[in-house]
């Protein structure tokens, strides 16, 4: 980049020509597995070719869930592991789950007592689910609702046969792309290594053991060569373009799933609904900061994942599902304030015909000795809300294959930066006590997006504010910090990868233009990266008219 900063070519100064390990893919697995294996005492190193959870983790439904529908299939241990690791969520990073209540209407008595088993069942996985939990985030038992009650939580539902809904209750992540970069910014902050915009160029299995890999800084283009003894790699739907870089062909194929969402006007009251499309697969209608999100669908993705894209005609067709089923809402495109999507990688078995809607969730974790690769593991499939059990198991593997024993594993109860804290209302007190000048809602409104690190953001004592478009307040000082903290390079990783701001639709101009201008001061860019920065965050607003 020609407009590249001092700090931008200084950034690698401390790259170490040698690591423990090498995690390929800042996504929400490759920062699990980080944050364990630092804990665990390796000298650790994360390469991301674009920006920390800008892939598949930037693309869920914005929940941590045990997954109901995965008892359809009998997968009890996937389900019972979910809500397991629901909880660890919970415990670890408090400020980044909600509780939601989801609702899923009944039409006939058969599926009321179907469902109604189900309910138990999840219900009885899930016996431990607030255990050592915050009260703020507790998580009540499932309940019946009347075909009226029904009806005044969920006012454009089809009346047609309703006898009326359970309700269940799982959590809500509002934000999951800062949820996953705070997992790397917490292992950073215990010794970690893990550099953004850092692509991996050639990797070559030593002679003596471990493994050579080139470098390419994606904003000089400097390269660089460090080796390490283990490799992960992380890399979700691009994890078999990594294996065959290396030289693996692996036995199991990789297959790509499509899933996009929209975020679109409020129609939804305050719990998120489950309807059932044409097809028979589930779809969300989930509250979300003041705005509706609507997704999400399932395809097959067979292209190149770089040149991944969300077209104008699947949008349309996201919304003709949630029309037909939500006759309410009466939604258009004018109505999509924003979109997202992304690849679900999905490790498919050998003669396997079952498409990506029915197919596991169930995680895989391969290490190619027996190929000829050691020390080279491989984390395919998998959830958003299981990957720390994933990352508990891949390093569990790295302890054997590289002590010949297991190290304990500390991240079930390890709080990261955010989340050092027992009782949120405990934390605001202090707060307060120690921010006298500070008002009150400002200490509540970063408490619940930041937890304890609104420590630090306020002693940084900014005094400006910021408007977004659902009428939500973003302050000068948790501003200052993301930018200063959290690796940002781009406009597009402030807005829609670490605050939010640009997730809920488009900033007034004058909004947009204070709050840009305070980022570029804060990065020292020049009048001319400011303007190519401003113009790829405008471009993100852009689907593909096909």
């Amino acid at each position: 980049m020609k407009n590249s900063t001092k700090q931008e070519n200084s950034r690698l100064d401390h790259l170490k020509k040698e690591y423990d390990i090498l995690v390929i893919g800042g996504g929400i697995t490759g920062a699990n597995v980080l944050w364990d294996a630092t804990l665990r005492g390796y000298n650790c190193l994360l390469v991301e070719k674009n920006d920390y959870a800008s892939g598949t983790s930037q693309a869920t439904s914005k929940l941590i869930h045990g997954g109901l529908r995965y008892l359809k299939n009998f997968e009890l241990g996937l389900v019972r592991e979910s809500l397991s690791e629901r909880r660890y969520l919970a415990k670890i990073t408090p400020h980044a789950v909600r509780p939601m209540g989801f609702i899923i209407p009944i039409r006939s008595l058969f599926q009321r007592i179907q469902l109604l088993l189900g309910m138990e069942l999840y219900n009885l996985l899930s016996f431990d689910r607030n255990k050592e939990i915050d009260p703020d985030v507790q998580l009540p038992k499932y309940r019946w609702n009347s075909a009226a009650e029904t009806i005044y939580k969920v006012m454009g539902l089809g009346r047609k046969s309703l006898k009326g809904s359970f309700q269940y209750y799982d959590y809500a992540n509002p934000n999951p792309e800062k949820h996953t970069t705070e997992f790397i910014i917490s292992a950073k902050e215990k010794g970690a290594h893990a550099f953004n915009y850092l692509s991996v160029s050639a990797l070559k299995k030593q002679n003596s053991g471990g493994y050579t890999v080139g470098l390419t800084d994606e904003i000089t283009g400097k390269k660089y060569l460090v080796s390490a003894k283990v490799v992960v790699n992380s890399a979700g739907p691009w994890a078999d373009l990594i294996e065959a870089m290396a030289g693996i062909s692996a036995e199991k194929k990789l297959v790509r799933s499509k899933g996009i969402h929209a975020v679109v006007r409020n129609i939804c009251g305050n719990e998120c609904v489950v309807l059932s499309k044409r097809d028979g697969s589930h779809l969300f209608v989930i509250p979300w900061r003041g705005k509706t999100i609507i997704g999400t669908t399932d395809t097959a993705y067979e292209d190149d994942p770089d040149k991944f894209k969300v077209k104008q005609s699947e949008l349309v067709d996201l919304i003709d599902e949630v029309n037909f089923s939500f006759g309410f809402a009466k939604l258009t495109l004018k109505d999509v304030d924003y979109y997202y999507g992304g690849l679900r990688p999905l490790v498919e078995d050998p003669g396997s015909t079952e498409g990506t809607y029915s197919a596991s969730r169930k995680s895989e974790i391969f290490h190619y000795e027996k190929e000829g690769f050691p020390g080279f593991f491989s984390a395919l499939g998998g959830k958003y809300t299981t990957s720390r059990a994933v990352a508990e198991s891949l390093v569990n593997a790295i302890d054997t294959y590289t002590k010949g024993k297991l190290v304990s594993c500390v991240t079930k109860f390890t709080p990261l930066l955010g989340g050092r804290y027992q009782n949120l209302k405990e934390l605001v007190t202090e707060i307060q006590f120690k921010f006298p000048h500070v008002p009150g809602n400002k200490i509540d409104t970063l408490v619940r997006r930041y937890g304890s690190l609104t420590w630090k953001i306020l002693s940084l004592k900014g005094l400006d504010t910021y408007r977004i478009p659902n009428g939500e307040l973003y302050f000068e000082d948790e501003v200052e910090y993301i930018v200063l903290n959290e690796d940002i390079h781009h406009l597009t990783d402030f807005y829609f990868r670490r605050s939010g701001v640009g997730t809920v639709g488009k900033l007034e101009t004058s909004e947009r233009t204070r709050l840009d201008k305070k980022i570029a001061k804060l990065l020292g860019w020049s009048a001319e990266r400011l303007k190519e920065e401003s113009k790829k965050v405008d471009e993100r607003y852009q689907w593909f008219v096909d």
